[in-house]
């Protein structure tokens, strides 16, 4: 029987929260999509794997089976602004399956993990804490659409009898982000790499990948029925934390920021460039408002009543640099 069931394991955070539980002394259950290669990272941990897609309620009726707690991390995660199907039915209808079939199965408690970005990041001049509303499902990219209405999915069911808690990380550094495009790979990874002779003003509030697993673990067994928790770190400006990283690898940090407005204005000619080589665009509108949210991330609620002490950020930069120089050498 295992006591902790995740989805969404072999993702950044999946895979430290497996081992996390494992480091505590639970037995844990990994849902994954079938061949995907990382799993063979959480076996080493003695996780034991089901495969299975969230899409699927009977696959994951199987999954659930005898479990006590549910951490929801599956997701698609993009900045794009091009719709996407299957982020859809991942993000939203994969969380109605995974929130009914933990009620019907009456697992003691799911954690679902939503995010900052569903916050709406106005007024910016406010601190912006847990009561803040949520984005209208217009105003977002495609991306930030589906984790507003997934999370709205998940209290669906809270209001059935679903015992749900919902925590919101900010911005995680750490290593192993292998299903997604983020800012380990986007900005860090060429910083150590001497690939980086500009970058965007702006910033964004950075987090540890360990301090959210210690988060969501305190959630589960600390936090209220119903209750939203943000797991933020430390704001930083993109330069600022490039200086912080520096130590690390010795890079020269760059010189220039370009300011967000700038930027805007160049998002024609960069959209342009991505169709006519048929690759990834730069940069794009999502990626410029989250680096033009609000600087004030309040995590006192999640202090207060989950013992929430963010404070590995630096080791977590330490965790990328040692990943990156094993991807350079091999």
């Amino acid at each position: 029987m295992a006591q902790s069931v995740v989805t969404g394991a072999t993702g950044q955070v999946g895979i430290e929260l497996c081992r996390g539980l494992r480091a505590a002394g639970q037995s844990v259950r990994a849902v994954v999509l079938p061949g995907d290669r990382a799993a063979a990272q959480l076996r080493a941990l003695g996780v034991e794997i089901c495969e299975g897609d969230v899409r699927d309620a009977a696959a994951l009726r199987r999954a659930y089976a005898g479990a006590v707690d549910l951490y929801h991390l599956a997701a698609i995660v993009s900045t794009t602004a091009s719709h996407d199907l299957r982020m859809w039915q991942v993000n939203v209808e994969g969380a109605r399956n995974s929130a009914r079939v933990a009620r019907e199965l009456g697992l003691r408690r799911m954690v679902y993990f939503s995010s900052i970005v569903v916050f709406d990041p106005e007024p910016r001049h406010q601190p912006l804490d847990e009561r803040r509303r949520r984005l209208a499902v217009a105003a977002g990219s495609p991306y930030v659409r589906s984790k507003v209405v997934g999370e709205a999915t998940v209290r669906e069911q809270l209001d059935a009898g679903l015992d749900v808690v919902v925590v919101h990380p900010t911005v995680v550094i750490g290593p192993n982000e292998t299903h997604h495009v983020g800012v380990v790979r986007s900005l860090l990874f060429n910083y150590f790499a001497g690939r980086l002779p500009a970058v965007f003003a702006g910033g964004f509030d950075a987090v540890a990948v360990n301090d959210v697993v210690a988060g969501a673990i305190a959630a589960a067994a600390r936090g209220r029925v119903g209750e939203s928790y943000i797991l933020g770190g430390e704001y930083h400006s993109i330069l600022a934390l490039l200086r912080r990283t520096r130590e690390l690898c010795g890079a020269s940090v760059p010189r220039v920021a370009i300011p967000l407005g700038l930027a805007r204005l160049g998002l024609p000619a960069v959209s342009a460039a991505a169709w006519l080589s048929r690759r990834p665009p730069a940069f794009t509108p999502e990626d410029l408002r989250q680096l033009d949210g609000n600087t004030h991330i309040n995590t006192a609620k999640a202090r207060q009543e989950l013992g929430y002490r963010p404070h590995g950020l630096d080791h977590a930069l330490r965790m990328v640099h040692e990943e990156w120089q094993r991807q350079a050498a091999s």
